[in-house]
């Protein structure tokens, strides 16, 4: 297992890696405002349907069932999937077509507080954007298909050509076309980057020997069954992208707050793509595969090995990303349009991000220990809970750290301005942040209390021990590292931009030492351990 998870695991490394080398050009031709807010309202729509019908809903029903039909033979699996990938194209070219008559309103919703100049070039954008939801999702299914067969390299190389086709357009595009329509470039690198990334995992599939075949959609029995568990995760990974909507939809009415959002979020996204996402894509095939062969023993230790490995890297991720929050983007994204003052109001949001971390990481992985079961009803019901939470709790941002006090004055034509010097603020993408943080640890705890109360997960005192000194090993990080910073602050935010990037890895190469150092000697993790487990 941890062989594959260091394959994936550094394929998603390479390909974040160039996600910020996009960002950062984007920043530097966009910079916050309301381009830049027109642009992630549009790339968030596709994206937001990828989470939940393509890689959410679809893998956590297709790929348990899939498994089984491996079990009964190669022939079985295939044509089984041929099936499903066919009807799924279908279901999407008629999504496709519903989502691009009802652009408008859909796109009001989902960005209430933006101007109507803003909503319209967030339209246009989306009209070629929408495109992209039709080959991510298929992407999604044929690399469910590749990952049951332990084929994760093709699928992580696709995303890799995302950004290159990113960079690429933003390149060659904008001395043609000027700065000024970056946001266009973007939407068309879009599009074809969908085509790329679709052909990327198409051919592996078919040398494996699965091959699409045109046929009329049957609803059979197999069919009804994968429908009836995506319904829960449909609804489990739309409350979650809700959460993300809602917050979005506050911060929409703080002049830049959706673009300072995603920055930070950018960021955050990184330990868990490179954590969070990779063992939750090794561990739901070998969690299926084992409870099909009755190993429920086998099923279990690789969930306890997976938390376990999950958290080495979660918690000290977590305390570094907090210390440095504002260094890291300020030296990724301070370019251009992009100011020092948007560097400290993004990092701000990091801070309030990163103390969820563990929890986003977390939950990945354990999901797996529902979704093989095939029980998706449960995982969609702690969803609901933790989403009504983050609702309430942005409405709450929305008052005490934005404008909410004023909006609600004009609707309701009653004065309540008097209050504004108890609650009025302009840190409104920050309370979005530390409602999205406090809804995540919501989600985990009750993901792990419903494994540990179905007996499929029981940590002993040795797994606690171990926690512990993860943790500990990660405070004596970062206070390391927080003096590090502190001693090289002007080094950190002056002069070449090299020679910070230079400082600032520096300073994160010094904490990463000093983690495994401490982790070592405190009995965390043992060079022996990781190593046999390598071996794997």
């Amino acid at each position: 297992m941890v062989r594959a998870l260091m394959t994936l695991s550094g394929l998603t490394l390479v390909s974040r890696v160039l996600g910020l080398v996009r960002d950062m050009m984007i920043n530097h031709y966009l910079g916050v405002g309301a381009r830049s807010d027109a642009w992630n309202a549009a790339f968030q729509l596709p994206n937001l349907f990828r989470r939940v019908f393509g890689e959410g809903a679809f893998n956590a029903a297709f790929i348990p069932l899939y498994s089984g039909k491996l079990e009964e033979g190669e022939d079985s699996a295939f044509g089984y999937g041929n099936r499903v990938v066919f009807l799924l194209a279908l279901i999407l070219a008629a999504l496709f077509v519903i989502f691009f008559i009802f652009l408008k309103p859909i796109l009001w919703m989902m960005n209430p507080g933006y101007p109507p100049e803003t909503l319209a070039q967030t339209i246009g954008l989306s009209r070629v954007t929408l495109g992209y939801l039709f080959f991510v999702c298929l992407l999604a299914a044929f690399s469910a298909v590749l990952n049951s067969h332990k084929k994760f390299a093709a699928p992580a190389i696709s995303y890799v050509f995302l950004n290159v086709v990113f960079i690429l357009g933003l390149i060659i595009a904008i001395p043609f076309v000027g700065k000024e329509n970056a946001q266009w470039v973007l939407s068309w690198s879009l599009l074809v980057a969908g085509v790329v990334q679709l052909f990327i995992v198409v051919v592996p599939a078919w040398k494996l020997g699965f091959k699409l075949k045109i046929h009329f959609p049957k609803i059979d029995s197999d069919m009804k069954r994968l429908g009836l568990l995506m319904i829960p995760g449909i609804i489990t990974a739309g409350v979650q992208q809700a959460n993300l909507l809602v917050g979005g939809a506050v911060a929409s009415n703080q002049v830049g707050g959706k673009s300072l959002i995603y920055n930070a979020d950018r960021i955050n996204q990184l330990p868990l793509g490179l954590i969070g996402i990779a063992f939750g894509v090794v561990l739901l095939p070998e969690i299926s595969r084992k409870i099909k062969a009755k190993n429920l023993e086998g099923a279990q230790r690789s969930l306890h090995q997976g938390m376990q490995m999950a958290m080495l890297l979660a918690l000290p991720a977590m305390v570094g990303i907090g210390v440095l929050a504002v260094p890291i983007i300020d030296v990724l994204f301070r370019s251009g349009e992009f100011t020092i003052l948007n560097s400290q109001m993004a990092g701000h949001a990091l801070i309030a991000f990163s103390i969820g971390c563990p929890a986003y990481i977390m939950a990945r992985v354990v999901q797996p220990g529902y979704f093989a079961r095939e029980d998706t009803k449960t995982p969609m019901r702690f969803t609901f809970v933790s989403a009504g939470v983050n609702i309430l709790l942005c409405i709450l941002a929305w008052f005490v750290m934005g404008n909410g006090l004023e909006t609600v004055s004009e609707w309701s034509g009653l004065n309540l301005r008097f209050m504004e010097p108890l609650f009025g603020g302009n840190s409104l993408h920050v309370g979005c942040a530390i409602a999205t943080t406090i809804a995540g640890w919501l989600n985990v705890l009750l993901l792990i209390r419903g494994l540990r109360r179905k007996g499929f997960i029981n940590p002993d005192r040795i797994f606690w021990q171990k926690m512990v000194k993860m943790l500990i090993s990660s405070v004596v990080m970062g206070l390391v590292i927080w003096v590090a910073a502190h001693l090289l602050h002007n080094q950190l935010f002056d002069g070449f931009r090299l020679l910070r990037a230079l400082i600032l890895g520096l300073i994160v190469s010094t904490g990463i030492v000093c983690y495994l150092l401490v982790a070592h000697i405190t009995g965390a993790v043992k060079i022996s351990e990781l190593k046999a487990g390598f071996k794997k």
